[in-house]
């Protein structure tokens, strides 16, 4: 699977200022890992522990939409998921 995207992101980063548009799942290096759909995301590299993911299934720089690494597509950001932009949030993570 190839890891260029003709997708391009609609969603905006939520700061009226900027109005840049967020990355596409394909571009942060985005994937669900479904093995790990029914784990306890309070432990280990997932989304539900980054500093930009905002729940319930949202991030702040990567777009809800569309195709993951994997070529999976989905509407949201999986709790369960991970990115190349990953970055502890120290109030989530056990």
């Amino acid at each position: 699977m190839s890891s260029k995207s003709n997708f391009i992101s609609t969603q905006k980063i939520p700061q009226e200022a900027t109005q840049l548009n967020k990355l596409t799942k394909v571009a942060s290096g985005y994937v669900e890992i479904a093995a790990f759909k029914d784990s306890d995301t309070h432990t280990g590299y997932f989304c539900y522990n980054c500093i930009y993911y905002m729940k319930p299934n949202h991030c702040a720089i990567v777009t809800d939409e569309g195709q993951d690494i994997d070529g999976n597509v989905s509407q949201l950001i999986a709790p369960y998921g991970v990115c190349s932009l990953w970055t502890p949030n120290e109030k989530e993570i056990k």
